[in-house]
């Protein structure tokens, strides 16, 4: 009987201190840390609207393998499904033409569009893996820019 209860008492002790030690870890080491996130934007001016366009990439996850582009007219850190592109990708292609209208390449399967469209933007879907692997590779060649989640 003594026995059990100095087993018992063991085991409370030794929940007690893994318990302990886990709040100390999220607390010290932070959130961040265990679960990081990077991001970037860029601000593409088109002139007859007068407004600028943000691409924020975003790179989270414990593993980092959850990415997101969003295309915006705000500048909120917040993705809008009813107003914002959301790709669901590493990378898009884009070029801003001479009248103005912004034409974005990415992935068909990564695509996510809203339901109010952003006037001047154009979305081409890349359907099979060579048509994206030829825009990975080829991109410069057909005047456009890359926006990475990476670079």
């Amino acid at each position: 009987m003594a026995l059990k209860n100095k087993l018992k008492k063991i085991a409370l002790l030794f929940l007690l201190i893994l318990i302990i030690s886990l709040v100390w870890f999220y607390f010290n080491c932070g959130k961040d840390q265990v679960i990081p996130e990077k991001e970037k934007t860029r601000s593409i001016l088109l002139k007859n609207e007068g407004r600028p366009l943000f691409i924020r990439a975003k790179v989270w996850g414990i593993a980092g393998n959850h990415e997101q582009i969003v295309v915006s007219q705000s500048n909120n850190k917040l993705p809008d499904k009813t107003n914002d592109y959301i790709f669901y990708t590493s990378e898009i292609f884009y070029k801003v033409e001479k009248d103005n209208n912004l034409i974005i390449y990415a992935a068909e399967s990564s695509i996510s569009e809203p339901v109010n469209t952003i006037p001047n933007v154009t979305i081409k879907g890349l359907k099979t893996y060579d048509e994206i692997k030829e825009y990975m590779t080829n991109y410069q060649k057909y005047g456009l820019e890359r926006f990475s989640v990476y670079k």
